[in-house]
């Protein structure tokens, strides 16, 4: 049986972890073959103190795709893209796309890359392009913004989670992803007491809760249900819609955050969703009562969990110092901040899932 191919269309860096850097390896020992389309070539990522390198045109990309094309060597199964930049290069990456839809229809993974913590980092126009694109995602991993930006709406508490996450699938969109999402913790336990059976329940032990979230000290003190009440925590939220007839069940997975310089995570979770995704969707033994994608994120979050925690304890360095990005300033430190990708190897191929669970959320209404 051959092996899953996919064309991987986002940025490269000669040195470091981001763009097809980050997601080429990973899917290679998940079993994809990789082709790659950069639509930057940098000498490092845009976080250090300088960089060197060119961006692509929209015609180059296209004259690449022609290539392909010509020689027979489209015939992918899968399709992810990442940072495209500009308008120019998206309108050409959008024609890409459909010219695919006659090459067998990959299964498409788009990650809107636009921006983060309310803030561009693109420009305006490529808002209704990414949206245009919607009709032809099988799935979309934004981040909160980024999926706030898409549905025209702000993301405040479950409830309006839960309606961004409707308005993208009324899209077209059959997998919702939103890699990271601040909801109050109290809202996800009191959904948790109304969840499945499928589904394991989120109780604090020690500060910290079983989704690996860490909770503050203030959580111990005696006025803890006050406290819990505006505390909030980063979860993965991810919704499958299969059926017209059908209501999607969305489910969020929490994970631990840390003081530290993290590039290069957005683009490792996409390339790990098309993997575990797609190894999900095909295993039709399993007696996994979660939804196939619901699988897939959990393996995908306890990979993180490992990569970031490892890359975390490397650039913290000196114990009970922390770096953040204030700090990264110098190369040598912002080095020190790179994924470390190919040290996590056994995670990347086998995550361990202890303390990684879903948790299916309901409108608090």
């Amino acid at each position: 049986m051959s092996s899953p191919r996919v064309l991987s269309i986002q940025s490269h860096i000669v040195s470091g972890y981001c763009g097809n850097k980050a997601a080429t390896f990973p899917l290679q020992l998940l079993g994809f073959d990789v082709d790659v389309m950069n639509t930057v070539s940098f000498s490092n990522h845009t976080g250090y103190p300088s960089w060197t390198g060119e961006k692509a045109t929209g015609d180059q990309l296209t004259k690449l795709f022609e290539g392909l094309e010509t020689n027979g060597l489209v015939d992918y199964t899968h399709l992810l893209t990442g940072y495209i930049g500009s308008a120019q290069n998206l309108t050409a990456v959008a024609s890409i796309i459909e010219r695919l839809q006659d090459h067998g229809q990959p299964f498409f993974v788009l990650d809107p890359v636009m921006g983060d913590h309310d803030q561009l980092y693109v420009q305006p126009d490529v808002i209704p392009i990414y949206k245009g694109l919607l009709k032809f995602a099988k799935a979309i991993t934004p981040n909160q913004f980024e999926a706030e930006i898409l549905a025209d709406k702000k993301i405040t508490d479950i409830q309006s989670c839960l309606e961004v996450i409707d308005i993208l699938h009324k899209e077209g969109v059959e997998h919702v992803i939103l890699t990271s999402v601040t909801l109050s913790i109290k809202d996800i336990q009191n959904c948790s007491r109304s969840a499945s059976s499928s589904t394991t329940t989120n109780r604090t032990n020690g500060g910290v809760t079983t989704n690996g979230s860490k909770l503050s000290e203030e959580n111990d003190s005696n006025d803890k249900d006050d406290k819990d009440s505006s505390h909030t925590a980063l979860y993965c939220v991810c919704s499958s819609s299969t059926s017209s007839t059908s209501k999607p069940r969305a489910f969020a997975i929490g994970f631990p955050t840390y003081d530290g310089y993290f590039t290069g995570t957005g683009d490792l979770f996409s390339a790990l969703l098309v993997a575990r995704l797609h190894e999900a969707l095909k295993d039709t033994t399993s007696q996994n009562t979660l939804p196939a994608l619901t699988q897939a994120c959990l393996k995908v979050v306890a990979t993180m969990k490992a990569v970031v925690l490892r890359t975390y304890l490397t650039q913290k360095g000196t114990p009970g110092r922390s770096l953040d990005r204030t700090q990264a300033s110098a190369s040598q430190i912002v080095k020190r901040c790179e994924l470390r990708l190919i040290q996590s190897k056994p995670e990347i191929e086998h995550p361990d899932l202890g303390g990684v669970h879903a948790i299916e959320i309901f409108s608090l209404d």
